[in-house]
Parts: C-alpha cells; structure tokens; sequence
C-alpha cells in the first residue's frame, strides 16, 4: 500500500521512506500565521521556555531533548507499514486553521472500521486514525504530551472531518505505550494552550521566569536564569511595595 497519494505522489512500492510522505497532508501550504505543533508542548511545559524557544529562537542541548531528538530520528527514518487491518504512516503533514498549528506527525495509524471510519484514498473500506506521539520523557509530567497529542487529534478531525477519540503516548524512557482518552476536558485544554501561544507570540514579550523543580529538567535553565531573575524580581517587588507604604505614611 502506498500513504504517498496523500501528499500527491503516485508509487507502486508497498513500504516507502519516510522522506516521501512529509508534503502536505491536506495540499496546502502552512500559512505564515500559523505556529508550530511543537509549541504546544513547550508552553504547557513553562510559558517562558516557549517564548525563549519561539520568540527569541534560544536552544541549547541537554540529556533530556538529546534523547527525545534521537527517539524521533528512529522513528522518522521508519517506513510506512500494512499489517492487516492497520496501516501506519510516519512524520505527515498536519495543519489546522482552527487551533492556528502546523507540524508534522511522528506516527498515525489507520485502523480499519467500516462503522465510523473515514474514506482514505483508494484503500478498501473505512480507516479511523489513531496518532501515536513519541517522547522520551517519563509518566511523571506527560500532560505538555497528552495536549500536543491531542491537537495532533483535532488536525486529523480538520483533514477528515471525523471525529478522533483517542490517541497514544509512547514513552521511550519507558518503553511503554499509554492510551490516552482525547476528551473534553483535554481539548479544551489544548484550545486554551493555543489561545495562549497565540497571544504570547502576538505580544512579543518573554514572560518573566517562575522557579520550580520543573527548571532542572529544562535545557534552557542557563539561558533563563530562572532563580537569579526571579530573586532580582522578588526584590523589586519588595523595595516597591516599600517605597509605596512610605509614601503613603
């Protein structure tokens, strides 16, 4: 089988590399405007990494992203694969106008269902898309994944115009794949992220740090001087609200 004839290209091979389906899934070309998938789990990860990463184009390695870049290689130089009743594709193009994102997808798998699947192509019968997300992180902080898997969701919703209920985590860490429920209460989430990276990055300012046990996992902990700019700040605010009590004696 062949996912390429969604980007457009023709081909009679049953397994293609992956470089021949990261064109547009939905023929278009990303607007401007629109931010990218990564994003999502940057910002419900800590507000000002996103804006470091986004606005001021910081990035620096650690253990942590060195592992998560690896994860993707191995999975982006995967080709797309038939097994039955499943077919997977790997790193597709996802766009939507709605949520204002686009980025391209580790894996998403069609799982044959002629009850309320979705026409794909000249396959037989009915597909329902199941993305999968691949992280290296651990259970422990999975909700900035479980939203950018979601939009990933809602992505696929746009393009296919049904709807997608659920999705996978897959956490290399681990080695352990994790069902994740795409309801209300996520989405709204993920809307709300969205609503929030927009705004940030139409503002153009770098939100000031806030130190937490979060920051020693981040790369950018150099960049952002979390403790030292949020201990300057606490005394600003200090000498302030002394400076105003003064005055006012």
């Amino acid at each position: 089988f062949s996912l390429s004839r969604l980007h457009g290209r023709r081909s009679r091979q049953r397994r293609l590399p992956a470089k021949r389906w990261r064109r547009s899934l939905t023929m278009e070309e990303p607007d401007e405007l629109l931010f990218p998938l990564s994003a999502i789990s940057h910002y419900a990860f800590c507000p000002r990494r996103c804006a470091l990463i986004h606005l001021e184009r910081s990035w620096t390695e650690n253990f942590f992203t060195a592992s998560g870049r690896e994860v993707h290689a191995v999975v982006d130089a995967g080709a797309g694969e038939c097994r039955g009743e499943r077919r997977t594709a790997r790193s597709l193009r996802l766009i939507s106008k709605k949520l204002g994102i686009t980025g391209i997808s580790d894996v998403v798998e069609f799982v044959r269902d002629d009850d309320v699947g979705t026409t794909v192509l000249h396959w037989p019968g009915k597909w329902m898309p199941y993305p999968v997300e691949y992280k290296w992180g651990t259970a422990k902080n999975e909700e900035p994944y479980r939203r950018q898997l979601c939009a990933q969701a809602m992505c696929l919703e746009e393009r296919f115009g049904i709807a997608v209920p659920e999705g996978a985590l897959y956490l290399a860490a681990t080695k352990h794949r994790t069902r994740v429920l795409l309801d209300e209460t996520l989405r709204a989430a993920t809307r709300e992220t969205c609503r929030a990276i927009r705004m940030l990055l139409e503002k153009g300012e770098t939100p000031p740090p806030t130190f937490g046990p979060q920051c020693k996992q981040c790369s950018l902990v150099e960049e952002c001087r979390p403790k030292i700019i949020a201990s300057h700040r606490s005394v600003h605010i200090w000498l302030e609200k002394e400076i105003e009590n003064a005055t006012q004696k």
